[in-house]
C-alpha cells in the first residue's frame, strides 16, 4: 500500500463521518444515528484494517496514531462507542489497543488523555451502561500509565466506582469491580503502591465507611466480590498500616463475623473471604479491649462456626491451611 497516500484520505472521511453524526445530535431518533454510526462505522473499519496491513509489512504506524488523537478521533470514537454494533465497539477497543501498545505513540496518548481528561469520564461513563469495551480500554490504560492512574485515584471518579459495584446486575457489577481493583492495586512500581496506600490513609473514613455498606449488601455477588478486594486490598505489604488501623474498629469485627457464621448454603466461598479478613483481628498481638470485648461476647458462635468449617474442610476444595486450627486455639484461649 501507498501509505503515504491512504491514511489522509481516511483521516478526512472519519472526520466527515464523525461530522455528520454529531451535527444531529439531539435532532435525530435511535434509527437515524443508527445510520449515521454505521457511516462511522464504516470509515473506522477501514483504518483498522489499514493499520493491520502495515503493521504487517512492519511499517511503522506511529504517526497515524499520534494523528487520530491530535484530530481527536480516538476520543470522538469513545463519546459514540455506546451506539455502535458490537464489531464496532470491537474496532474502538483495537484502535485504543494498539494506541496503548505502541511504544512511541503512547508517550503522545497520555499526555492528550491529561490534557482532555474528560475522556476518563467517557470511558466510566460508557462501562455503567454495559459498554464493556470502554471497561477494557480503561483498565489498559491505568495499567499501563501511571500518570492516567494518578489522576483518577486523585479525581472524583474513584468514588463512583461504590455506586458501580453496587449493582444488581452481575456483569455491570463484575466489569465495575475489575476497574475498582485496578484503581486500588499496582503490581510493579513502589512510588504507585505509595500513592494508593496515601490515598486509603487521606481517606480512610469515608473510604471504609462506604467499603463497609458494600460488605452489608443484600446482592450477594456484590457482598462476595467487595469481600474478596477487601482482602486483598488489606493483605498487601505496603498497606499494613492501613489494616493495622482497619482492624482497630469493633464495627469492622462485629460484620467479618457476621459474614463469617452467615447460615445460608451459598456461603462457603463468603465464609473463605471473610475468614482472611477476620484472622487479622485475632492474629493482632496488640488488641484493643473493645476488640477483646467483641471476640469474647460472641466466643460461642465463632468456635462453632470454625470449627464446622475445619469438619467441610476435608469435602470441599476450599483450604485454609494451618490458619484455621490456629485461630481455632486462640479463640479457645479467650476467657
Amino acid at each position: 500500500t501507498n501509505m503515504a497516500f491512504e491514511p489522509a484520505q481516511l483521516l478526512k472521511r472519519i472526520q466527515v463521518a464523525i461530522d455528520n453524526v454529531e451535527k444531529g445530535l439531539g435532532k435525530m431518533d435511535s434509527k437515524q444515528r443508527a445510520i449515521k454510526s454505521k457511516g462511522l462505522e464504516d470509515a473506522m473499519r477501514d483504518i483498522v484494517t489499514l493499520i493491520e496491513k502495515a503493521e504487517k509489512a512492519q511499517e511503522d504506524v506511529t504517526e497515524f496514531l499520534e494523528e487520530l488523537m491530535k484530530l481527536n478521533i480516538l476520543k470522538s470514537l469513545i463519546f459514540h462507542l455506546h451506539y455502535f454494533t458490537k464489531e464496532g465497539k470491537q474496532d474502538v477497543r483495537g484502535l485504543w489497543l494498539k494506541s496503548i501498545r505502541n511504544r512511541k505513540a503512547r508517550k503522545t496518548l497520555w499526555n492528550h488523555i491529561r490534557e482532555n481528561p474528560e475522556i476518563l469520564i467517557l470511558l466510566v461513563r460508557g462501562a455503567s451502561v454495559k459498554c464493556y469495551d470502554s471497561g477494557e480500554i480503561f483498565r489498559a490504560c491505568l495499567i499501563n500509565s501511571s500518570a492516567v492512574h494518578y489522576l483518577v485515584l486523585n479525581s472524583p471518579l474513584v468514588w463512583q466506582y461504590f455506586k458501580f459495584v453496587a449493582q444488581e446486575d452481575f456483569e455491570l457489577s463484575s466489569d465495575a469491580f475489575k476497574s475498582f481493583k485496578t484503581i486500588l492495586s499496582r503490581r510493579k512500581a513502589d512510588k504507585e503502591k505509595r500513592g494508593i496506600t496515601k490515598f486509603l490513609k487521606d481517606n480512610f473514613d469515608m473510604f471504609f465507611k462506604k467499603f463497609c455498606d458494600l460488605l452489608m449488601s443484600d446482592v450477594f455477588h456484590v457482598k462476595l466480590q467487595a469481600l474478596k478486594l477487601l482482602s486483598e486490598i488489606l493483605q498487601k505489604r505496603e498497606n499494613f498500616s492501613v489494616m493495622v488501623k482497619f482492624i482497630s474498629y469493633p464495627s469492622h469485627l462485629h460484620l467479618m463475623i457476621d459474614n463469617l457464621c452467615a447460615d445460608d448454603s451459598r456461603e462457603k466461598g463468603m465464609k473463605f473471604q471473610a475468614f482472611h479478613v477476620f484472622k487479622f483481628f485475632v492474629a493482632n498481638p496488640k488488641k484493643g479491649k473493645t476488640i477483646l470485648n467483641v471476640l469474647r461476647a460472641r466466643r460461642t458462635e465463632i468456635l462453632r462456626t470454625l470449627i464446622e468449617m475445619k469438619r467441610t474442610e476435608e469435602q470441599s476444595e476450599i483450604e485454609y491451611g494451618r490458619e484455621l486450627p490456629l485461630l481455632i486455639d486462640r479463640i479457645r484461649e479467650l476467657e
